[in-house]
């Protein structure tokens, strides 16, 4: 793999996309970074990690409205949304300087795809097994499951779609699409890692 290749990794809620992120990194030998690490950046700046989330879901809730309505959403809530991704984003800017490493989720391909080379994949899985890491993973009741799944799927495309104008998900937004449900987890990470040696 090039030095300073730095791999991004969007996902599918249940697909287990940040598992696939941290193997690949453990066979690399390099850093991982996720939510959590990225939370605590972002704390760093000055705002708390339960502000990321509450600002993130009444931005997904407000863009929700706004679609259903046909309005507009509420400047304060897009001025507090755009304050987060900012943060978000230059957190991850600043762990891209640093070398190689595994970024999982934030629109970190969008983020860092003029500055930096990237490598970024997308990790998707059959539905029903989704739902069952969901319900044995995740902790979810299962008569929610599948419904918790797709509507954490839906939040993360319109997130994606608001900060990045592209479709989340579509093929042609990323180097590379692996399905979790046929390849397993560690499968994955070696199809990574292989089409790694392939750039």
């Amino acid at each position: 793999m090039k030095e300073g290749k730095i791999i991004v990794i969007s996902r599918e809620y249940g697909s287990g996309g940040s598992l696939v992120g941290r193997k690949l990194a453990e066979a690399l030998g390099i850093p991982y970074y996720d939510k959590n690490f990225l939370d605590k950046a972002v704390k760093d700046s000055g705002l708390s990690s339960d502000f990321v989330e509450e600002e993130e879901q009444k931005f997904i809730n407000s863009l929700l409205f706004s679609l259903a309505t046909g309005g507009y959403r509420h400047n304060s809530d897009k001025a507090m949304a755009d304050q987060v991704y900012i943060a978000e984003s230059n957190a991850i800017r600043e762990l891209a300087q640093q070398g190689s490493c595994v970024i999982v989720g934030r629109c970190a391909d969008y983020v860092l795809k003029d500055e930096f080379d990237v490598f970024s994949v997308f990790v998707s899985g059959d539905i029903k097994q989704r739902v069952r890491w969901a319900v044995e993973v995740c902790g979810i009741d299962e008569r929610r499951a599948d419904q918790v799944v797709r509507k954490k799927d839906r939040s993360r495309a319109r997130h994606y779609e608001y900060y990045t104008d592209r479709t989340w998900g579509a093929p042609g937004n990323y180097h590379l699409t692996v399905n979790s449900s046929r390849l397993g987890h560690d499968g994955c990470a070696e199809v990574i890692r292989q089409a790694l040696e392939l750039e």
